[in-house]
This record gives structure tokens, C-alpha cells and sequence, in this order.
């Protein structure tokens, strides 16, 4: 085994890689999502593994695409991003997200707990792989996916209080016929613009400033 020093300049070529990657993957979770409401599969618990499932393993492969060769071992990735989902869904039923009827100032915290805790649960895993390949700062990872997150849920919101598409609506009535597809889809255009512009800079950044072990590629 041995280690490298990578070069410093910000790869501005694999940032934009890794953004179709990861806006593909958000395409696909929002198509996923969309079946999962019209079929009535919420309904049901394996509906529920079925999507986180389906849903983590469709949005590691599409980012293991283009981590195949900048990472050792990259299918660990697609392991690590279901991992993370898992426990993301644990957490999201662990808080009672879907059922609460928590209001006020109650309400405003548990979303706020929401959308600082999910996306660390997010990360975990995928931190544990990166940090154990790339020498530094691999702690930037779990910084940038709350970060990460909010910027797209604030893309979402920027563009539903200005009218430019209703896909805030999205979180309050599910959809659940064909006509609600094209919403869904924008709606994860959307988020995953803002989502992998943050993740994309901060993984692009962590490549190109610190030593990586580079004993092995898949």
C-alpha cells in the first residue's frame, strides 16, 4: 500500500460529473417516490423497505459511477449509501416524522432535528468509507451533506414561493396520479441541483487536497 499527494487545483470537470451523476440519481429516487404514493405502497411496510431499498441502492450506483475510479474499492459505496439510507428511514421513524402531530414551536423543532440529524445519518457510512481512503479533513463529507440538503429543500422552497413550479406542494399532498409526475420530477431536478452542487464541491475538493491511499482501483 502506498499514498499520494493529489493535486491542489479544484477539478472543476469532475465537480460537474459528479452533479449529473447525482442530479440522475435524484431523477430516479423521484421516479421511485412518485410509484410509491400512486401504488399506495406507504400502506404497507415492505412498500417502505422496498423503497429505501430500491431507492439507495439506484442513487449509490449512479454516483458509483463516477466514483469507479476515483475511489479504492468504489463499490463499497453503493453499500455505504443504503447503509445510510437505512438508518435515515430509522431515524425518520424513530422521530415520528410521518404521523406527528406535533404543532407550533414543537413542530418547528422536530424539523428542524429532521433536517439536521436525517442527512448525518445520510453521511455516516459513506464518511466511515471515505475516511478510511483520503488522510485529511474526510470530516468536511459529514459538514457538507446537512449543508448539502438544506440548499436543495431551499431551492425547492425559493422556487415554490415564487411561483416558478409548485413542487412545495409536493411534501403536503403526494402524489398520486400520472399528472403529478412532471411536478415530481422538477421537484427533484430541483433539490438535486442544489444537493449535488454542495456535495459535488466538497467531495471535488477533498480529492484534490489531501493524500489518498491508491494501493488498489475498482
Amino acid at each position: 500500500m502506498r499514498t499520494r499527494t493529489a493535486s491542489r487545483k479544484f477539478d472543476w470537470k469532475s465537480w460537474l460529473g459528479w452533479m449529473a451523476a447525482t442530479m440522475a440519481g435524484a431523477q430516479l429516487v423521484g421516479l421511485m417516490i412518485f410509484f410509491y404514493f400512486a401504488d399506495n405502497l406507504n400502506d404497507h411496510w415492505w412498500g417502505d423497505l422496498a423503497m429505501v431499498s430500491v431507492g439507495g441502492v439506484s442513487f449509490g450506483v449512479c454516483q458509483w459511477i463516477w466514483l469507479r475510479r476515483r475511489l479504492v474499492k468504489a463499490w463499497w459505496w453503493i453499500a455505504s449509501t443504503l447503509l445510510g439510507w437505512y438508518l435515515a428511514a430509522s431515524l425518520v421513524k424513530a422521530l415520528g416524522a410521518d404521523d406527528s402531530n406535533a404543532t407550533g414551536a414543537v413542530s418547528q423543532l422536530v424539523t428542524l432535528i429532521e433536517v439536521l440529524a436525517i442527512p448525518l445519518a445520510f453521511s455516516l457510512p459513506q464518511w466511515f468509507l471515505i475516511r478510511r481512503q483520503f488522510k485529511k479533513a474526510a470530516w468536511w463529507w459529514v459538514v457538507a451533506r446537512p449543508l448539502a440538503w438544506v440548499a436543495g429543500l431551499g431551492l425547492i422552497v425559493l422556487g415554490d414561493s415564487f411561483d416558478i413550479v409548485p413542487v412545495g406542494a409536493f411534501f403536503w399532498s403526494p402524489p398520486h396520479d400520472l399528472s403529478d409526475l412532471a411536478v415530481v420530477s422538477i421537484g427533484a431536478a430541483i433539490f438535486g441541483l442544489g444537493f449535488a452542487t454542495v456535495t459535488g464541491a466538497a467531495f471535488t475538493w477533498i480529492q484534490a487536497n489531501h493524500s489518498v491511499v491508491s494501493s488498489h482501483r475498482d
